[in-house]
């Protein structure tokens, strides 16, 4: 562990005193965390900005009991500067990336965030400190949602949000689970984007030709379907999924997705562990992979990166604190 010196013991934080919109963030000077036993304390590169933050913020969504002021990030990367004495994965110098979701100590819209050991993993070789930092909330949730739907190699599936901070994760990690993939992505800049990582066919989520593009692909119906994202159910496309099939959604999308007769529904919610993490790594490393960042924000800029993830967007957000 690094001397007590090269620590600092104040640190610029984005934070918030009470709930409300996203003006409530703002940047103050707090105290560095000390890790505990099982922490490993990071100096924060990138944080992602998700969708799902300002209803943090605004207190709709609580992952813990809350306390003030408050410092979220729901997830991050950056560098170990120390370990608690009973830290077993990591070391000094280590690069990694985690989850902050639920961190009673803070999260990573800080220059240093203390998480537990079993929330962070080592950033892949292929990934840079960015995409990383916009990493793990997104493709833990991808992952499982991809494990829900139960199906082997070559099954043709439905990602919905496709070009979206889950979406687009989700899309890569079932092209490596062999899977063939019809993405409905957000505008032409989401229909780009999934074209380019490697979606089977796409279509516009607006476009009125959807439903037939839909049926061209895949003439006998769908195995499953992810939908992370809600427009106004998808009814008429969802009813082309396979009775017997599975319709997946992390809690929290809106509207909830219309789900046909005799086909499964599986709303769930993402859990962070080491085994995710370490099978997530060994995915992204089989091939080139991408997480695209629409947009970069100072940390002063915290409360304007959390507007603009409300609006259109593609990919994920991120804050850079180097």
């Amino acid at each position: 562990m690094p001397s007590a010196r090269t620590i600092p013991t104040r640190m610029r934080v984005a934070a918030m005193d009470h709930f409300g919109g996203p003006d409530v963030i703002h940047t103050e000077t707090m105290r560095v965390p000390k890790p505990g036993r099982r922490e490993v304390l990071v100096r924060v590169h990138t944080a992602g900005v998700g969708t799902w933050d300002p209803a943090l913020v605004d207190g709709t969504f609580q992952d813990m009991k809350p306390k003030f002021p408050r410092v979220i990030g729901s997830d991050g990367a950056g560098t170990v500067i120390a370990v608690g004495d009973r830290v077993e994965r990591f070391a000094v110098g280590d690069r990694v990336y985690g989850w902050g979701l639920g961190n009673v100590k803070g999260g990573f819209f800080a220059e240093y965030a203390a998480i537990h050991e079993k929330n962070l993993a080592p950033i892949p070789e292929s990934l840079s400190f960015d995409e990383a930092g916009a990493l793990a909330v997104s493709g833990i949730t991808a992952l499982q949602g991809l494990d829900h739907l139960a199906l082997e190699s070559g099954a043709r599936i439905i990602i919905f949000g496709a070009s979206g901070g889950v979406g687009h994760v989700a899309l890569q990690l079932a092209k490596r689970l062999g899977f063939a993939v019809f993405a409905v992505a957000s505008k032409s800049d989401g229909v780009e984007l999934v074209e380019r990582l490697g979606a089977d066919a796409c279509a516009d989520g607006h476009a009125r030709s959807l439903l037939k593009q839909l049926r061209e692909f895949s003439p006998e119906g769908y195995e499953g379907a992810l939908v992370f994202a809600g427009a106004k159910g998808w009814k008429q496309e969802l009813a082309l999924v396979r009775r017997s099939g599975r319709i997946v959604w992390p809690n929290g999308v809106e509207p909830l997705p219309v789900v046909p007769e005799g086909v499964e529904r599986i709303a769930y919610d993402g859990e962070s562990s080491p085994a995710t993490f370490a099978r997530m790594n060994e995915l992204i490393a089989e091939s080139p992979f991408h997480v695209e960042l629409t947009k970069r924000y100072p940390l002063d800029a915290a409360a304007q990166a959390l507007r603009d993830v409300q609006r259109h967007h593609i990919g994920k957000l991120a804050l850079e604190l180097e």
